[in-house]
C-alpha cells in the first residue's frame, strides 16, 4: 500500500511516519508532502492509496487537494487540529477524522481499517472485471471503476481510449467519455480484442469504427464526427495489415 502523508508540519509528517513503522503491511510505501502544490505533484507522480491529510496546509487547505484531483477519489484520513472540519471532511467521503494530537493507536487502527478497505476493493473491481468481460467472442463486456460508479460498457460501444498519464479515458458512440485512474496498458491487456489496435503511444482504437486512413503526414484515422487519430510510424504497416485482412 502506497500512502501519502500530506502534513506542513515537519514533527507532525515524523509521528506519522512513526507509527507507520509499526504497522505489519506488506510493501508499505510511504511519501511526504508540506503544501498543496508539493502533494498535487506526489500524487500524479506517486499514485497513492491513501492520504494522511492535514487541513491547514500554509495559506490552502487540504480539501484544496481533493478538489483538485476530482473527480478522482482517493481514500483519506485527516488528521488536523481542527474540530470544525469533520461535517465537512465526511462530506467527501473521508474514511476518518482525528485530531491532533493524535493517539498512535487510533491511527493505527484507521490506517488498518483503510488497509483492508482499499484491499477488498481491489478483490472486487478482479472480480467484476473478471465476471463480465468477454461473456462471448461477439459480445464483450468490461467494468470502468470512477470514483462514484461503477460502469459496465460493451466494448463494441468504445471508439477509442486516450492515455493520460495514470488515467486513461474512454470515448463511446454516443459521444459520452469515461476517465478512469488507470493507465492504457492495464486495459489494452483487458479487452485484448484483435478489432483494438495500440496506434500510438497514447491511443487504442476499435478499428471497427475507423472510416478513412489518411496515409499523408505519417497517417492518421479518421473516426465518426472526424475524430482524427494518429499512427506511429512502427504501426502503421500493423494498421494497413488490419485493413487488407478485415475487409478484402
Amino acid at each position: 500500500m502506497k500512502i501519502l502523508i500530506i502534513d506542513d508540519e515537519k514533527m507532525a509528517r515524523e509521528n506519522c511516519r512513526m507509527v507507520l513503522s509499526r504497522i505489519d503491511i506488506r510493501d508499505l510505501d510511504v511519501r511526504e508532502a508540506d503544501s498543496v502544490p508539493g502533494a498535487l505533484k506526489e500524487i500524479e507522480a506517486f499514485n497513492p492509496d491513501l492520504l494522511l491529510l492535514d487541513i491547514q496546509l500554509h495559506d490552502k487547505s487540504g480539501f484544496d487537494i481533493l478538489q483538485s484531483i476530482a473527480p478522482r477519489y482517493i481514500p483519506t484520513i485527516f488528521i488536523t487540529a481542527y474540530n470544525n472540519f469533520a461535517l465537512k471532511a465526511f462530506e467527501v467521503s473521508a474514511l476518518d477524522y482525528l485530531l491532533k494530537p493524535f493517539d498512535p493507536l487510533e491511527l493505527t487502527n484507521a490506517i488498518l481499517k483503510a488497509h483492508k478497505r482499499i484491499q477488498n476493493e481491489r478483490i472486487m473491481d478482479q472480480l467484476e472485471v473478471f465476471r463480465l468481460q468477454f461473456k462471448n467472442a461477439e459480445s464483450k463486456r468490461i467494468v470502468l471503476n470512477t470514483a462514484d460508479t461503477l460502469h459496465i460498457v460493451d466494448v463494441d460501444d468504445i471508439t477509442y481510449c486516450l492515455a493520460d498519464g495514470a488515467y486513461t479515458h474512454f470515448f463511446f458512440v454516443d459521444r459520452k467519455e469515461i476517465m478512469v485512474s488507470k493507465t492504457l496498458a492495464h486495459f489494452e491487456s483487458i479487452i485484448n480484442s484483435n478489432r483494438f489496435i495500440r496506434t500510438h503511444q497514447s491511443y487504442l482504437v476499435n478499428m471497427r469504427h475507423v472510416t478513412q486512413f489518411d496515409k499523408r503526414n505519417g497517417g492518421f484515422l479518421i473516426l465518426p464526427h472526424g475524430i482524427e487519430i494518429p499512427v506511429s510510424t512502427r504501426k502503421k504497416e500493423e494498421v494497413l495489415a488490419h485493413f487488407k485482412t478485415s475487409y478484402q
